[in-house]
């Protein structure tokens, strides 16, 4: 019983965590693409360290390390090498 009550705590995801994970996949969408002033100013947030990224990763309930290591994944390739192409199949 305990243990089924820790898994439903760690699963359950309010509107408040909701909201802040479409902050960051809004800014990463920004970052992916927009113009380049937008994508400056997006890759800025989710690259340099600060106290506001930190907050709102926290309240998302992510992990800023493991995001930035999935960033730096994508960062400098093509959005095309990264999403496949569908065809009209």
């Amino acid at each position: 019983m305990i243990r089924e009550m820790a898994l439903a705590n760690q699963l359950e995801i309010t509107a408040e965590t909701l909201l802040w994970r479409g902050v960051i996949a809004r800014t990463i969408q920004d970052w992916l693409s927009k113009p380049l002033r937008f994508k400056r100013e997006a890759e800025r947030y989710l690259f340099e360290n600060s106290a506001d990224l930190s907050s709102v990763c926290a309240s998302a309930g992510i992990d800023i390390g493991r995001m930035r290591k999935c960033l730096y994944k994508v960062r400098g390739r093509p959005l095309l090498d990264l999403m496949p192409l569908t065809t009209g199949r």
